[in-house]
């Protein structure tokens, strides 16, 4: 094994997919001998999870990049990286990804970029295209979640890529007792943001409401779609059945025992609230929402797929769970199935074996 020098650059350590993914990885990392080093060049606040003691975390003295200061930026990215010694450096955000290649212009250190969305539905402004063309040059190797975010770039870029699975930490997934199971509770855990459309899954409750009278549907997450969502629910007469809740620092024993979990984006990339609900042996639904992932994890029997913005569709799958419950047991223990693919363990030594290669210049 090569002891490597590996540095992160990212906007925040704030809640998210991305920075779940980095903070366990570096946690991981450390514990096996490496250096890791975090930038983050869009925030002063710390970080949401939990670090190694190990991991040194840096942050951009101003950081708000405005036309003055792209060029500090990319001075202070060059400088951290130098002076961490790095011999990777990796980004998941195409902007920062960028801003990192540019500053690295002449310096022989691999820069890995993890694609985390479905490229054809974000970073659609004339400024992000620019950034995603310096990505797509300038990169070293970007690692995708899925295959159908692969396909949409370039066979130049295909080739010199590779598809690794988001690491989840088996040991903080809570056990989900038969005997504990709501069976007349729903859960869904995403920010309250457009593309989640939360909005789908409220209208498609509405319909099962009508002939389950005893269900209720839990909303985890925050966003500026709160408002908005809590007048749905009040239109339709359903505030004693459907519940904002928030944001929980402990969201997965809150709904460990939930019955069924379901997911109603219109565009993801791989997402860690299925994925999580999937490890804890919960009954799963999804849309087949671009560019693939949740249509990947719940493949072979592993759960419902329904169209996008199909609440008709998308209640029927309700249904299927609520009226069928050897069906919705089988596909949990599928589900539960997805655990040997994901543990972090196994990620961390994919991307580390994937960076060794590139680090000796066999990409």
């Amino acid at each position: 094994m090569i002891v490597m020098k590996l540095v992160f650059i990212t906007p925040g350590m704030t809640f998210g997919g991305a920075e779940r993914v980095i903070s366990i990885l570096s946690n991981i990392w450390c514990d096996m001998g490496h250096d890791v080093s975090i930038f983050i060049t869009s925030s002063d606040k710390p970080s949401a999870y939990r670090l190694n003691e190990k991991v040194k975390v840096e942050y951009y003295d101003d950081y708000r990049v405005d036309g003055v200061s792209h060029f500090k930026l990319i001075s202070s990215i060059r400088d951290f990286v130098d002076k961490e010694n790095s011999d990777c450096v990796l980004s998941f955000m195409n902007d920062v990804c960028a801003y990192t290649i540019l500053s690295l212009t002449g310096k022989n250190i691999p820069i890995i970029y993890s694609e985390r969305n479905d490229p054809n539905k974000t970073n659609q402004s004339k400024v992000d295209k620019i950034f995603r063309k310096i990505v797509e040059f300038g990169a070293s190797h970007i690692v995708f979640q899925t295959e159908g975010a692969k396909q949409c770039y370039s066979k130049k870029v295909q080739r010199k890529s590779s598809i690794i699975l988001n690491p989840v930490e088996l040991s903080r997934i809570p056990e989900r007792k038969k005997e504990d199971i709501n069976y007349s509770e729903i859960v869904t855990v995403a920010r309250l943001e457009p593309q989640k459309n939360q909005e789908l899954l409220i209208d498609a409750f509405n319909i099962v409401s009508n002939k389950h009278k005893d269900v209720v549907l839990k909303i985890f997450g925050e966003g500026s779609l709160k408002k908005k969502l809590q007048n749905r629910i009040d239109e339709l007469g359903l505030k004693d059945k459907v519940y904002l809740m928030g944001t929980k620092s402990d969201v997965l024993n809150w709904i460990k025992e939930s019955y069924c979990f379901v997911l109603t984006s219109d565009f993801e990339g791989l997402p860690n609230s299925l994925i999580e609900a999937m490890c804890m042996g919960i009954p799963c639904i999804s849309t087949d929402c671009s560019p693939g992932g949740a249509r990947q994890l719940l493949s072979d029997d592993r759960g419902l797929i329904v169209p996008c913005g199909d609440k008709e569709r998308l209640a029927e799958a309700i249904n299927i769970y609520l009226e069928n419950k050897d069906i919705a047991a089988q596909y949990g223990q599928a589900a539960y199935g997805l655990r040997k693919e994901i543990d972090c363990n196994k990620v961390a030594k994919e991307w580390l074996k994937l960076m060794e290669k590139i680090v000796r210049g066999e990409n």
